[in-house]
């Protein structure tokens, strides 16, 4: 495909003006590096075009531009670019401010308000009634990862002799798909059918992901190995080409055995996942694995669709001043399941609530459900 992304940024750069570079110049010269490199190097870029067509893109462009030149200071350009490259894909595509050692910095918290507590990203468990647990999932960030293994084996006993489930995993932004490895063998019909994902072999993408283990997870070994064997991989296909993420092909099938319990323990005979249009990334791939079993309904709303184009790497744009943050593998699903196009639909919907109280009812209601009643709001 004849790509024309280029002529107004060129000629603006052609112009040969010799005044010293504005905030606007700058910005300019950061976003015109932005689709040429999207297009060799992400792994969605290619596929967004081919969707949303030539004509879409090139008016993103443009209108971008003048956005860009007419950028007051830094941060103005960051929301322009950040907004740029959401006009290619609303999820695992950024523009983000700094070096990469201050991408990679962990976020500070978030102040906590006057008199109350900062709200806590933690797995929590909470006994509803003598059949029913409600097990709070707000993140599955991998810092969380030993906080959910331990959750689990604490309170084995409990959640064994509990036969009803409540998963709520509302306004959970992703992490790490290791974080939740624990939670399937309790949940899970024996099987599950995991479809992998393949890399873009560029050297860009060999170099991010070089990169990425000293920037994010310095010393963690089992970065260092995820990261040497990506390397590998890449490596055994030309620049340009995909290479699935292992040896053994993009689809495995793999037996999840249920916890050790005591002989009149069992695993959840219902399990309810409470999903929102919050849910990105590893809680989408969750709800895929969850769904495999015969026990598990997702009730709620549309998760967000952020999980076909993954495994963010860092590339510094032309200034030093931002860092683009995009995707190195996409999904094994593509093209015939796609999930960034609209979510994960769940199998019962409930529309969204008008308020806080509205959303704490929404677990009493699949409470209620759970325990042979209705799903009714009360008074309706």
């Amino acid at each position: 495909m004849k790509l024309r992304f280029f002529a107004l940024a060129t000629a603006m750069a052609a112009s040969g003006q010799a005044s010293a570079a504005t905030a606007g110049d700058i910005c300019v010269q950061d976003l015109r590096a932005i689709p040429s490199f999207l297009l060799e190097n992400d792994t969605g870029a290619r596929q967004h075009l081919a969707q949303k067509g030539q004509a879409y893109f090139d008016l993103a462009l443009a209108n971008s531009t003048t956005a860009a030149a007419g950028a007051a200071n830094s941060k103005a350009c960051d929301v322009i670019l950040e907004n740029y490259v959401g006009m290619w894909r609303k999820g695992h595509l950024h523009v983000k401010p700094g070096s990469a050692q201050d991408v990679a910095k962990p976020s500070p918290a978030q102040p906590a308000v006057a008199g109350q507590a900062a709200p806590s990203r933690e797995p929590s468990l909470q006994v509803l009634s003598e059949t029913t647990v409600l097990l709070t999932l707000p993140s599955f960030h991998g810092r969380y990862r030993t906080a959910m293994a331990a959750l689990l084996d604490t309170h084995r006993t409990t959640l064994a002799s509990h036969p009803n489930w409540i998963l709520d995993v509302r306004s959970n932004g992703g992490g790490s798909d290791a974080t939740y490895a624990p939670l399937l063998q309790w949940i899970s019909s024996g099987e599950m059918v995991n479809m992998g994902a393949e890399w873009l072999s560029t050297p860009a993408n060999i170099d991010g992901q070089e990169k990425v283990c000293p920037l994010l997870a310095p010393g963690d070994q089992n970065c260092a190995a995820f990261s040497a064997q990506a390397v590998a991989q890449m490596r055994t296909v030309k620049p340009g080409d995909y290479a699935p993420q292992n040896d053994e092909g993009v689809i495995s099938y793999t037996r999840l055995s249920p916890p050790e319990l005591h002989q009149a323990a069992r695993q959840p005979a219902r399990v309810a996942v409470l999903v929102d249009n919050a849910c990105a990334s590893s809680c989408e791939e969750f709800l895929l694995a969850a769904r495999q079993s015969f026990h598990v309904k997702l009730i709620g709303r549309n998760s967000y669709g952020a999980l076909d184009y993954s495994n963010l790497r860092l590339h510094a744009l032309p200034s030093g001043l931002r860092q683009l943050q995009y995707a190195t593998s996409r999904s094994a699903r593509l093209p015939h399941l796609q999930v960034d196009l609209g979510g994960i639909m769940p199998d019962i919907y409930l529309p969204p609530p008008k308020d806080e109280a509205a959303r704490v009812q929404e677990i009493v209601r699949v409470q209620r459900w759970l325990e042979g009643g209705t799903l009714r709001p009360d008074g309706v």
